[in-house]
């Protein structure tokens, strides 16, 4: 399967317009620009400009050119900032992964650990019990299931049992 390429001869021949008419008519809009503003600054008392409207020609001359020149040169300054910025971004991510590791550490380590539960939470009434409570204090219902295999106590979420690993029927 041929693979196409990704700059193709006529994007290279679009990139070189831009590159050439965008320059020209940029200095084009500037030109103007100083003409009229010659043309303007060197009147006599009363005398009314000749080139006013070289200001109107040279703005949009001067806007497009500056597109047509960014578009043209773009993948060139994409290249050079790429340069500037990638080793500072990467310095500043080691920095951080350097810097932050510890507390990353900690967090898991707590969330491993575990935090201690006090009390359960009867799953009828929503009261909290003592935690090694086997009734609920409040309407006197199960707080934990019991495993028919290895009759070991679980939590009432439980579906398989934490001590033998069989099913747990409701």
């Amino acid at each position: 399967m041929k693979k196409e390429k990704f700059m193709t001869r006529q994007h290279k021949k679009t990139r070189l317009f831009f590159r050439i008419f965008g320059p020209v008519l940029f200095v084009i809009g500037v030109i103007c620009l100083i003409v009229a503003f010659i043309n303007f600054f060197t009147l006599q008392d009363f005398e009314e400009p000749k080139l006013f409207w070289l200001f109107f020609v040279a703005a949009p001359a001067i806007f497009v050119g500056f597109v047509l020149t960014g578009l043209g040169f773009g993948g060139a300054v994409a290249k050079y900032q790429s340069r500037e910025y990638v080793p500072v971004a990467k310095d500043s991510l080691n920095y951080l992964a350097k810097e932050t590791t510890s507390g990353v550490r900690e967090i898991a380590k707590s969330i491993i650990e575990g935090t201690p539960t006090n009390s359960i939470t009867c799953p009828t009434c929503n009261e909290k019990n003592q935690n090694h409570g086997k009734f609920c204090s409040y309407c006197g219902d199960k707080l934990e299931k019991i495993c028919p295999q290895c009759e070991q106590g679980n939590t009432m979420d439980a579906l398989y049992c934490n001590h033998c690993g069989e099913a747990i029927e409701e």
